[in-house]
């Protein structure tokens, strides 16, 4: 009898603290400003900064480093099963009460008379929310003024709000606050896409998230995840069965780990961010929507993972690709692949692009008036310059007309043309193209600021190097009608509470080579009859049904080999290669060993859409 009065006694004086604190009023309790309200829904955590994909739904990478991740979502991003295991378990009344659960405040004060003082016990998650953004209150008038100002904040806030700001602000361990990096850092999926079993495990951390850390005891964690799923069947947020077969799934955890599913775009955006990214924004909290098409990119991935297995004998280990939009410069795919764990981004790196860069050659000699389609070069050991210089397959083919000397790949006609020419003129018209090419410098770095009267008769078989980015810039170039753009890998990027920041401009580009010439290039690149001699016809430099520009490509020593080609709306560059330029057998021309990887990639670009994968999310 004497302890049932002692309770009572304890639940009316915490239902008097209640009533006292609201009756008080504002100014009595030092609640006067609106700033109070606002401090407490105001997040004061830095978001991680987020890359996705062109459409906003594939989330590519979060550059923050692990063990730091934060990012504030929507309630409608977080998805069904992680809210309403957390209001099961934390706050049932929480859609209807005040801002306070009275009854739990009372069963807080039956604990605090029986030394259980957890510090959350009766709390409502308006109280837990307070108690995240200004720490908790230490004596009896604080607590008063922490009840009053969660009632004030359930009066004027929506409780969807308040709900989407709790479930932001909670520590899950690991490092991870908030319910999406504590779903990326758990199971490698957005918190819209958590199932019941592992909504329900996540829900219970924050109660003690080392303590609860399902990686190191998740013994203790699926307890706890137990009693979360017990809590939804008393809220009937779940039935008896629904528990029972969320408890019984096997929960494939993760850990904290470097989200970056397409590093290659993720290296180009960082650089590009860097350049992007005003005086006054700090590094960090932004959203980029890039360029990238994930469809296409998936293909891209695909085929140079095909190329390689074709090119086993070979004993090529790496491959490249990139993609760009002639229309735009916008880059849809930049991939790589490797036989080994040591994966280097090619698709940026400087390589020996061979004489895949001879189709810069036959662009200069277009337009400058002096050569025709049709001009006829000797292709033989006669009148060469004085190095060595052989064809692929080591045999003169006498005369031949320029279409078919640039068409069959021919070095002995690529030298001799470019000689006629003049050397500055094709490295004038390859940097105005967008692939000027570098040269090394005493100390040991590569740089394009060289003047162009520097190069060697070398520049048109790929004697000074180039990354397949600048390659397949180029390529759009022609394929815009010598319209040049630069490549381009973000759409928008923006802060939650700046907007968008950046946007690019939708700029006609810069006439960089005269439309004629490009349009009679791009003729010669088209006609299959033009590469015969060498390839045969129908080789995979051609897209049955569409009309397709594209050239083979080989450098000294069979160590690189490229495809470079466009249609319209797709430019693309695949280079197979080893990172250590160790060659592959004689006769591996790129036509046999790239070709077909920037056929099935070409393919798909023009006829596939954007597909998703598991880890997707709109961005906030």
């Amino acid at each position: 009898m004497k302890k049932v009065s002692r309770r009572w006694i304890a639940v009316a004086g915490a239902l008097l603290l209640a009533a006292g604190c609201v009756a008080a009023g504002d100014h009595a309790l030092g609640l006067d400003s609106p700033t109070d309200v606002a401090s407490v829904m105001r997040s004061g955590l830095p978001n991680d900064t987020l890359v996705y994909d062109r459409t906003g739904t594939v989330l590519l990478a979060d550059l923050q480093q692990p063990g730091s991740q934060h990012t504030d979502v929507s309630l409608s991003a977080m998805g069904r099963w992680l809210p309403a295991a957390t209001v099961a378990d934390q706050d049932p009344r929480f859609w209807s009460e005040p801002g306070v659960d009275v009854g739990r405040l009372g069963q807080a004060g039956w604990d605090a008379v029986q030394g259980r003082t957890d510090g959350e016990t009766g709390s409502s998650i308006v109280l837990r929310l307070i108690r995240l953004r200004q720490g908790s209150p230490d004596g009896v008038v604080a607590r008063a003024r922490a009840l009053t100002l969660a009632v004030r904040v359930a009066a004027a806030v929506p409780k969807a709000s308040i709900l989407e700001a709790y479930l932001n602000s909670l520590p899950y361990g690991n490092r991870a606050v908030g319910v999406e990096a504590a779903a990326i850092t758990y199971f490698q999926v957005d918190a819209g896409q958590l199932d019941l079993a592992q909504a329900s495990l996540i829900a219970g951390l924050p109660e003690a998230p080392d303590r609860l850390d399902p990686l190191r005891h998740l013994p203790q964690a699926r307890e706890r995840q137990r009693q979360v799923l017990d809590a939804m069947v008393r809220a009937g947020a779940v039935t008896r069965q629904q528990a029972d077969q969320a408890f019984a799934e096997p929960l494939q955890l993760v850990g904290p780990a470097t989200l970056n599913v397409a590093p290659d775009i993720v290296d180009q955006v960082a650089a590009e961010l860097q350049a992007r990214r005003p005086a006054n924004v700090p590094p960090r909290g932004f959203t980029v929507l890039t360029t990238l098409d994930w469809g296409l990119q998936q293909q891209a991935e695909n085929a140079l993972r095909q190329g390689l297995a074709a090119n086993q004998f070979r004993k090529v280990t790496n491959a490249a690709l990139v993609a760009v939009d002639p229309r735009t410069g916008q880059i849809l795919a930049l991939a790589d692949a490797a036989t080994s764990a040591n994966q280097y981004t090619f698709a940026l790196r400087l390589r020996n692009v061979g004489n895949s860069f001879r189709v810069f050659t036959y662009a200069a000699a277009i337009a400058s008036g002096r050569y025709t389609m049709v001009t006829p070069v000797m292709d033989s050991g006669q009148g060469q310059p004085a190095y060595r210089v052989v064809d692929f397959d080591e045999h003169d083919h006498g005369p031949c007309q320029l279409r078919d000397c640039l068409g069959n790949g021919l070095n002995v006609p690529a030298v001799l043309v470019e000689l006629g020419i003049g050397t500055p003129a094709l490295a004038l018209t390859a940097r105005a193209l967008g692939a000027p090419a570098y040269q090394l410098q005493p100390d040991g770095t590569y740089t394009t600021r060289n003047t162009d009267g520097s190069f060697g008769a070398s520049l048109t078989l790929g004697g000074y190097p180039e990354t397949p980015l600048q390659m397949a810039a180029g390529m759009a170039t022609l394929a815009a009608g010598g319209v040049q753009r630069a490549p381009e890998a973000i759409l928008r990027l923006s802060t939650a509470d700046r907007g968008t920041i950046y946007q690019p401009r939708s700029g006609a580009g810069k006439q960089a080579l005269d439309s004629r010439a490009a349009f009679i290039v791009s003729q010669m690149l088209a006609d299959d009859s033009d590469r015969t001699q060498v390839y045969g016809s129908s080789s995979p430099l051609t897209l049955p049904g569409r009309h397709v520009a594209a050239v083979a490509g080989t450098s000294e020593n069979f160590a690189d080999a490229l495809t470079v080609g466009y249609t319209p709306s797709l430019a693309a560059v695949v280079w197979l290669g080893n990172a250590d330029s160790r060659g592959m057998p004689p006769g591996s021309d790129g036509v046999f060993v790239a070709a077909p990887a920037w056929r099935s990639t070409s393919s798909a670009g023009a006829t596939s859409g954007t597909r998703r994968r598991p880890v997707s999310r709109r961005p906030p």
